[in-house]
């Protein structure tokens, strides 16, 4: 075969094969780690929502390799917290929030006196709700974060890439019950080790994100199916 056939063929075929690859990702979208796991079953009305700084699950329990969610009961794989990760979920939280939506955003204080990983799912939310009553709002938003490891290394090459868990719920003061709830859960894959994960490799140009850009990822997904 001569020398322009081979390179022929050889170009067809990497056309070819990123023809599949952009048909795998229609596919399989972009497959992140970020799940709504329940939605409101009627329409809720919502003016005032009281927003409450992400808990910090290495502050909460001395298990250091799972925690249950105080509010739902699921268990996470638990790991290293960096510095200011609580701050920064709430943060980006609250800048989605005013982004997606019309509510009236209040501010609250943390609640390490009230929430705790020994207590029951009930209790947890009776009290999430008279925060709410003493501020009145309508809802309570609350946060806990259960990994928030940066990835070792570059953005094109890393010793180990950046891991991130946390979950959200959203509770109605009236009725001290969960109406939506969320979590994000994901420790960063090459293409070579989980190809279903094309979609998001592609979305996030292709590179390893730090825990900061991980975090935020999931956080804009599940905001967009946050109730209006």
């Amino acid at each position: 075969m001569s020398n322009e056939s081979s390179n022929s063929l050889n170009h067809f075929l990497k056309i070819g094969l990123m023809g599949w690859l952009y048909v795998f990702a229609l596919l399989y979208g972009c497959q992140t780690g970020a799940y709504v796991t329940e939605q409101p079953s009627d329409p809720i009305s919502v003016k005032k929502i009281l927003v409450l700084p992400f808990n910090d699950a290495s502050l909460m329990s001395a298990n250091t390799a799972d925690m249950r969610c105080p509010v739902c009961g699921r268990v996470f794989i638990t790991g290293d917290i960096e510095a200011g990760a609580a701050g920064f979920l709430t943060d980006q939280s609250i800048d989605l929030l005013k982004r997606h939506t019309d509510h009236q955003i209040i501010r609250g204080d943390a609640l390490m006196a009230l929430i705790s990983a020994n207590q029951t799912t009930v209790a947890a939310k009776e009290r999430l709700a008279a925060k709410g009553r003493e501020n009145d709002t309508d809802v309570v938003l609350v946060g806990f974060v259960y990994r928030f490891k940066d990835r070792v290394g570059k953005a094109y090459g890393v010793e180990s890439p950046a891991s991130v868990a946390f979950d959200m719920h959203l509770i109605r003061v009236a009725g001290s019950r969960t109406i939506w709830s969320a979590i994000f859960d994901e420790t960063q894959e090459s293409l070579g080790d989980n190809l279903f994960r094309l979609g998001s490799f592609l979305s996030r140009g292709g590179r390893w994100l730090t825990a900061e850009e991980l975090a935020t990822s999931g956080l804009e997904e599940i905001f967009k199916k946050f109730p209006k």
